[in-house]
């Protein structure tokens, strides 16, 4: 079944956190909303979760009706897991009684013992259902608080940045982990982020919002390479920018050379040059446009270097809507 979104919109105080909008999250699928702070993306979360009230609007979950102007389910009734950033661990509580919470939660009182363990073996905690959380890492409470998400087999699990606490090794490992698990059980997930390589990464449908709107919704793929809309366009990834204002290409497409395709050129002098590890990242000045460009070079250039500048004529995309949003 999929989750179905209607005019769902909502303000606080007068300020609209999200405009009228309409979504389709479908059934197996790892969907990410990606954004920056404040782009209405978590109100989005918990309205779905049921634990912020929509001003207009319905959410449905196949032909059941979870909320609209007649109807209103409550959270712990809509059959959704959700992992937040803060884990949100009871610290009084053992491993195994924080995973039992969601499900004694639910009314369940038969075959808790093994659903339980069963979500801790999955998340490769077995043998510490005794332990509090002060007794573990961070990556481990976050593995709990995913491990009592999908105990209840939910359908549908709700991620509010539960990655953005930890630090860059261990949100590397669980990013990797996280999404092995989602598709391994077969879940249908709905993760809130603003970073762009876990929603690329991660995902099978990437949906980017700003300013409490929805700007494009599709593939990673398809965000990347076909952005929709300057925010997007320069959200994902980096980008270069024609003197139109409204056509684009990617640093990667850059040449140095001619390479027999049909291809714009440009005389630049080399500005800034940065060591990334497996490459150098050149920023060059043009008399296109004022802002510099990037690209890419296996090989330190000097910097004040003359070059010219090959960009591929299908790699210039050109955006459709011009306005910033």
């Amino acid at each position: 079944m999929d989750l179905n979104i209607r005019g769902l919109g909502k303000s606080f105080g007068g300020n609209i956190a999200l405009h009228p909008t309409d979504l389709r999250i479908r059934q197996g699928k790892f969907t990410t909303l990606l954004g920056p702070s404040g782009c209405g993306k978590t109100t989005l979360l918990r309205l779905i979760a049921g634990l912020e009230r929509p001003d207009t609007g319905s959410i449905s979950f196949g032909e059941e009706i979870l909320y609209n102007s007649a109807r209103e389910v409550p959270p712990h009734r809509r059959g959704f897991g959700m992992v937040f950033q803060d884990f949100a661990l009871w610290p009084h509580m053992t491993v195994f009684e924080n995973v039992a919470f969601g499900l004694r939660a639910t009314g369940r009182k038969n075959g808790i013992q093994g659903r339980v363990m069963e979500a801790l073996d999955k998340v490769k905690l077995s043998g510490m259902e005794g332990r509090y959380p002060h007794q573990l890492s961070g990556g481990q409470q976050q593995r709990v608080a995913f491990a009592r998400a999908v105990a209840t087999q939910p359908k549908l699990v709700l991620f509010d940045e539960p990655l953005s606490a930890l630090d860059a090794v261990l949100r590397d490992e669980l990013r990797l982990e996280m999404m092995y698990l989602v598709r391994e059980m077969g879940l249908t997930a709905l993760y809130v982020t603003h970073d762009q390589i876990e929603a690329m990464s991660m995902s099978d449908e990437v949906i980017v919002m700003q300013s409490g709107q929805v700007l494009q919704k599709g593939a990673p793929e398809q965000i990347y390479n076909l952005p929709e809309h300057p925010f997007v366009a320069r959200f994902i990834g980096k980008s270069n920018w024609l003197a139109d204002g409204r056509s684009m290409f990617r640093p990667e497409h850059i040449r140095f050379e001619p390479d027999g395709q049909e291809a714009m050129s440009y005389a630049a002098i080399v500005r800034q040059v940065s060591y990334v590890g497996d490459r150098y990242e050149i920023r060059l000045q043009t008399d296109e446009v004022d802002e510099l460009w990037l690209a890419y070079y296996p090989e330190r250039l000097s910097e004040g270097t003359e070059v010219t500048l090959y960009v591929p004529w299908q790699c210039i995309h050109r955006i459709r809507h011009i306005s910033e949003a």
